[in-house]
């Protein structure tokens, strides 16, 4: 692992969190050390380190850098297990930073960061953070136990010069989508979809098609059920709103929109041929592939794409369906095991002024969480869609609350439906009594 000497303390005003002592003895120290989730080879890593270079040249103060990857945040906890020196600044997922939390490293509430300046600028942090993010970045305390510098989300991409009829006037709704699809299959040029159908890609259509008919929290609900008698009687898996969602996937894994061979791959997260799909969409053999925000950049495959959030149910009866989008945050933590908190919060306010944190868009091709940085061209829809809509935690905080449930119980399901090994009926009955078993609860006879 490289360790990079970079970075120093901002002309900011010493910031410090209501629960660190140790913050507020190290104001003025003179160095710091940064974990990373990022290898040193990846565009944010580039990003971060000309950050770094820039804070050392303009105060002196020196971060030491180790690029980890994205077991960082594991390395961290066993730092403090065997009583060795721990980070002051790390960074990572919100649900990787809550989990280990949750799991043993007390991690510091920066809810006074959001208050200080940011260098540069006539205004808080607080003020370029969207309050709509700010529950979501809390631990289970109302501690903000994060500050993003990354937004993610998923979306559906496709080639603009291809379906050019689609920019400006994307598939509201899934018979929308699905009149699409039908277009592409009968012209007979390429696949409708793509499908890599690894645990976390099935699970996106799926997490998602629950989403649009049962609305965010309500598949949470579901899939925590202890008492399968709760919902008049019944139980929540037997909403009839689930069994439809897992009829209309189904229809489409049946009708052959899916890409010729996918459903033969190896499915486990590790295969060598977990990225076929993707880089076949990426040469222009398949239309349309959902994947999380960071595909374009991954495949290097950004011009003339276009992308849009997943289609909402039709309406039913006047009400319109929901359409809220989800949010996945990237960004940083600061362990309380560090011995020079006050001089890391510090050069997270610097990062997050607007000419430096715009490079996390220019330069490494995502979405930041300040509206006043255009995301790159091809994620509008998306930065728009987080902008204007209401937000909910991505995977509906399943992977974050409730991770063993989604990995051994939901994952391994929607491969099987996603792939055709079980219909919509046996789906949901299998997805019903694994969790009724996962939780240690029995579901009644019907």
């Amino acid at each position: 692992m490289t360790a990079a000497a970079v970075v120093a303390a901002a002309s900011v005003s010493a910031c410090s969190s209501t629960t660190s002592t140790t913050s507020a003895a190290s104001g003025s120290a003179k160095s710091f050390t940064y974990w990373s989730m990022w290898k040193e080879t990846e565009p944010q890593a580039t990003v971060i380190k000309e950050a770094l270079a820039k804070y050392k040249a303009e105060t002196g103060v020196t971060v030491t850098a180790e690029w980890h990857g994205r077991t960082v945040l594991d390395d961290v906890a066993s730092a403090i297990k065997a009583g060795k020196p721990a980070p002051d600044l790390t960074d990572g997922s919100i649900n990787t930073i809550l989990g280990a939390a949750a799991n043993g490293v007390a991690i510091d509430d920066l809810t006074d960061v959001y208050q200080q300046p940011v260098p540069g600028e006539n205004q808080n942090l607080a003020n370029v953070v969207p309050d709509k993010y700010m529950p979501l970045l809390a631990d289970k305390t109302n501690a903000v136990v994060m500050v993003p510098y990354e937004v993610a989300s998923e979306a559906i991409f496709y080639d603009k010069g291809k379906q050019s009829q689609l920019v400006g006037n994307a598939p509201r709704t899934w018979d929308d989508f699905v009149k699409v699809l039908d277009e592409v299959k009968a012209a007979k040029n390429q696949a409708p979809l793509a499908l890599d159908p690894i645990p976390g890609n099935c699970a996106y259509w799926v997490e998602w098609m629950f989403e649009r008919e049962v609305g965010p929290g309500q598949f949470k609900r579901t899939a925590e059920e202890k008492d399968p008698t709760a919902v008049d009687g019944g139980s929540r898996w037997d909403d009839s709103r689930l069994l439809d969602g897992a009829r209309k996937l189904e229809a489409l894994v049946k009708g052959g929109y899916f890409a010729a061979g996918y459903a033969t791959e190896d499915t486990s997260s590790t295969s060598t041929h977990a990225k076929d799909q993707q880089n076949a969409w990426a040469a222009g053999k398949a239309a349309f592939i959902l994947g999380g925000t960071w595909t374009p950049s991954e495949t290097k495959r950004t011009d003339s794409v276009e992308s849009f959030v997943f289609p909402s149910m039709p309406d039913q009866g006047g009400v319109r369906s929901d359409n809220s989008a989800g949010v996945n945050f990237f960004g940083f933590a600061v362990p309380k095991a560090g011995k020079n908190s006050a001089a890391a919060e510090k050069f997270i306010l610097y990062f997050m002024a607007k000419d430096r944190l715009s490079a996390i868009s220019t330069e490494a091709g995502n979405m930041t969480p300040r509206t006043d940085i255009p995301a790159p061209q091809v994620l509008a829809s998306v930065q728009m869609a987080l902008t204007n809509r209401t937000v909910f935690p991505d995977q509906d905080a399943l992977m974050r609350d409730d991770s063993k449930w989604y990995t051994t119980v939901f994952q391994k399901n929607a491969i099987d439906l996603m792939t055709g090994k079980v219909n919509a009926q046996q789906f949901i009955t299998k997805l019903k009594s694994d969790s009724s078993a996962f939780w240690g609860t029995s579901t009644p006879a019907k």
